[in-house]
């Protein structure tokens, strides 16, 4: 994390505190900062956004698939717009990037089904 990462978050934080949050003993699975219970009950990281509480190893595990689809879902989203737009910019279609265009597509509509079930 840059410097004017590790800022934003900070600025973040406090934003959260002035606003009435109050910062929990609980910190992010995913990036360790310290949980805020915002005035209506809900649960946030400041980099990560909502937070799920768990109780159980199985709910964790739970959880973390939930995220690791979601991250992975703006992942190979992010990667066809850039794929996308480079196409646009091109007058001739190259097709050699074709069949990763496939893969991503299939991967999205996998990832897509999977958070369905």
């Amino acid at each position: 994390m840059g410097s004017d990462d590790k800022n934003e978050v900070v600025k973040r934080m406090s934003d959260l505190m002035r606003s009435g949050a109050v910062m929990l003993d609980q910190t992010c699975p995913l990036c360790n900062l310290p949980l805020f219970k915002l005035r209506s009950g809900e649960v946030i990281c400041p980099v990560h956004g909502p937070v799920k509480i768990v109780k159980s190893e199985d709910e964790a595990v739970e959880v973390l698939t939930t995220t690791v689809l979601r991250e992975l879902e703006k992942v190979v989203a992010r990667r066809l717009h850039n794929y996308i737009n480079a196409v646009l910019k091109e007058e001739n279609l190259d097709l050699s990037g074709l069949r990763d265009l496939i893969y991503l597509l299939d991967v999205l509509e996998r990832v897509r089904r999977i958070k369905k079930t």
